[in-house]
């Protein structure tokens, strides 16, 4: 059974351009504009780490293409510092999510706990018994 495999396209500057300004002025998202376009998912990711982008090429106003360059800048500095963690940081970042969690799950069982107190002195129902058949 044969795979079904597009032939890559190839597009113009000036489409891409197009798709990329209006992706900036509409606040759509990324995959509906390229569903919209019939473009490969991932497209406009890559062209925006392609081209560099500039007042004149898209026509954006200033303020909006400042936006987006500060949002360039922060997304590379978040890479930068996740790249530059070491293995110890990372372990300790792990068990500190791992203790977070374990805290919530705690918290829960207590919670359920006192629910099931509740009902058995309110309502005098106990819920940990099984409500099956009698043999």
């Amino acid at each position: 059974m044969a795979s079904k495999v597009s032939p890559r396209c190839r597009y113009s500057l000036d489409f891409k351009l197009k798709v990329l300004s209006d992706y900036y002025r509409s606040g759509l998202t990324k995959y509906f504009i390229e569903q919209r376009d019939g473009l490969v998912h991932g497209s406009i990711y890559r062209w925006e780490k392609a081209l560099i982008l500039s007042a004149k090429d898209l026509s954006l106003s200033q303020d909006l293409l400042s936006q987006i360059e500060t949002m360039r800048k922060a997304k590379e500095k978040k890479s930068q510092v996740t790249s530059s963690l070491s293995k110890e940081e990372e372990l300790q970042a792990e068990l500190l999510r791992l203790r977070k969690a374990l805290e919530y799950s705690e918290l829960r069982n207590e919670a359920l706990s006192e629910v099931l107190k509740i009902g058995r002195e309110e309502y005098g129902i106990d819920l940990l018994k099984k409500a099956g058949a009698k043999q």
